[in-house]
């Protein structure tokens, strides 16, 4: 009896083969950065990582992992540019490591990364709960680090992180837990009142 034919269907496009060939490309180790005495993340352009490899001609393993970890970085604003011009695929970066850095800002440009679901920014000089809002856009990060930042220190702190990014799963290394939830959702609540209080005073003394 003849082997039936294999059915071809026309209708498949040239870009599912290419996004089925992504999901059978092979990851790569991460590209670490640490320790290498880099004062911007631009140097990492000139700089060989102490492991993993850099894009280029020939090499198509995916790197979803960059660690910059232990540098002077102060500035996050290129980012975005250095990160696609060293991996293959800037949308599989999924972990970004800045920790011990000297940070101030978080840079908006970070929410560029759709699929960045852990961010580490331990040890750096991050002031302002305002810095925590900009990662808001970021709908995959679960896992976040923000300890040994001045911000530590301000009231409420645990709480103000994870109201502000209900996604978290873990802060600072430590699980989010129902009731962390719970504290933030009533701390939230407090400063809602208290903001719409201040606000009223304000009216009345006008």
């Amino acid at each position: 009896m003849a082997l039936a034919e294999p059915i071809i269907d026309a209708d498949v496009s040239p870009k599912t083969n290419i996004e089925i060939s992504r999901m059978v490309t092979k990851v790569g180790p991460p590209l670490d950065f640490s320790f290498g005495n880099l004062s911007a993340v631009t140097d990492a352009m000139e700089e060989e990582p102490r492991k993993g490899t850099k894009a280029k001609e020939g090499y198509s393993k995916v790197v979803t992992a960059v660690r910059f970890n232990n540098n002077s970085i102060s500035e996050l604003s290129d980012v975005v540019p250095t990160i696609r011009a060293i991996v293959v695929d800037f949308s599989a970066v999924s972990w970004l490591d800045f920790s011990f850095n000297d940070v101030i800002h978080i840079h908006e440009s970070l929410a560029q990364f759709p699929n960045l679901s852990t961010l580490y920014l331990h040890g750096n000089h991050i002031v302002s709960f305002n810095e925590v809002k900009k990662l808001v856009p970021l709908m995959s990060l679960r896992i976040l680090t923000l300890h040994g930042n001045p911000l530590e220190s301000l009231d409420g702190y645990r709480n103000y992180v994870i109201g502000t990014l209900p996604c978290l799963k873990q802060l600072d290394f430590s699980a989010v837990t129902k009731q962390d939830r719970r504290n933030a959702e009533n701390f939230t609540k407090l400063c809602a009142k208290r903001f719409a209080s201040g606000k009223k005073s304000k009216k009345r003394e006008d």
